[in-house]
């Protein structure tokens, strides 16, 4: 297997020191010793720490909008059931990001913009997928007002900090069909026949029940 270049084996270094024991935790002299290298070799590729956290944020950055775009292909719940493996796993492999985020909203003010950001449109997103599925047939219209938009935002929060739960309980191991169910018990009280239909079908797909 040919070696990594090595800007790209400092990045996957810090990531990993970072989910470890923290972003404020981590200096350059943890990440050179990982990679095996000097500090004065790292600083040739990233100066300072700054430049390192902004670089995998870049690099999340790319791959959740991967995420999202194959998403928004089609949002109906049987692509998000099958990209939610993607989205977890993404989650976990970053996890520092929620478990350090009131640190670098302090303390990055970029960073902490395009994170708000992208909560934003992820809450969107989740309310976009109910409102497709209430056009479908699959979900019954709106019984309160901003009902859904609270939906929205409850599956928005159970997703982005099911890993940050699991790290503070100690539990490992991403077991994604649990969080496809806590997902699917939220969204059954809402479905229609036509929805139950499609919600067996993909459980018996996906052996969820």
């Amino acid at each position: 297997m040919a070696l990594k270049p090595t800007k790209q084996r400092i990045i996957d270094a810090a990531i990993t020191l970072y989910n470890a024991q923290g972003v404020s935790n981590t200096t350059l002299k943890h990440i050179a010793e990982s990679v095996g290298m000097s500090i004065g070799n790292l600083a040739y590729h990233y100066p300072n720490h700054d430049y390192i956290i902004e670089e995998v944020y870049r690099q999340l950055e790319v791959e959740r909008t991967q995420v999202f775009k194959n998403m928004l292909q089609a949002p109906t719940f049987e692509n998000i059931n099958v990209e939610l493996n993607t989205l977890m796993t993404l989650a976990q492999k970053y996890l520092f990001i929620q478990l350090d985020g009131p640190y670098i909203l302090r303390n990055y003010p970029l960073l902490a913009e395009l994170q708000r950001q992208f909560y934003e449109n992820s809450m969107n997103f989740v309310k976009i997928a109910i409102d497709m599925s209430v056009d479908l047939g699959n979900i019954v219209a709106e019984q309160v007002p901003k009902q859904y938009q609270r939906l929205s935002h409850t599956i928005w929060m159970l997703v982005t900090f099911w890993c940050v739960q699991q790290n503070l309980r100690e539990q490992k191991e991403l077991d994604v069909e649990e969080v496809r169910q806590c997902i699917w018990g939220l969204l059954y009280p809402h479905l229609t026949p036509k929805g139950l239909h499609l919600f067996n079908k993909i459980s018996e797909a996906n052996k969820l029940s």
